[in-house]
């Protein structure tokens, strides 16, 4: 068997497993960034931080806004931390397939590609 019908079998095996993964990890991603942009604090004034410090000299933390607290609860999503050790895991395998599936993806087309050309070179010898 050569060796882009192995790594077809491979990404036909692998492929229903991780797709649901990287979709959640995609997912959670798009919506972290879309409610942060949403979620801009207005400027605030140099003199009206410096007056509220805390008992480090550190400004107080502000509370979250309702879309900053579902902006939290995503990245804790999209890092896998919301399920504990599981979720890290997951979020960690959804890294390695997505590296596998790119990476075998472009080997497959290279190898198809110089299979084609060398197909061409020899019909026109």
């Amino acid at each position: 068997m050569s060796g882009i019908l192995k790594m077809r079998r491979w990404h036909k095996l692998l492929a229903p497993w991780f797709a649901l993964i990287l979709f959640v990890i995609a997912f959670t991603g798009a919506v972290t960034q879309a409610t942060a942009i949403l979620d801009a604090p207005p400027a605030k004034s140099v003199a009206s931080v410096g007056g509220k410090a805390g008992r480090a000299g550190m400004p107080k933390e502000e509370k979250r806004t309702a879309l900053g607290a579902w902006n939290h609860w995503f990245k804790k999503l999209h890092s896998g931390e919301s399920l504990g050790p599981v979720g890290i895991a997951l979020n960690l395998a959804g890294g390695l397939a997505l590296l596998f599936f790119a990476g075998s993806g472009v080997w497959m087309y290279l190898t198809m590609w110089l299979k084609r050309r060398r197909g061409r070179r020899l019909r026109a010898a």
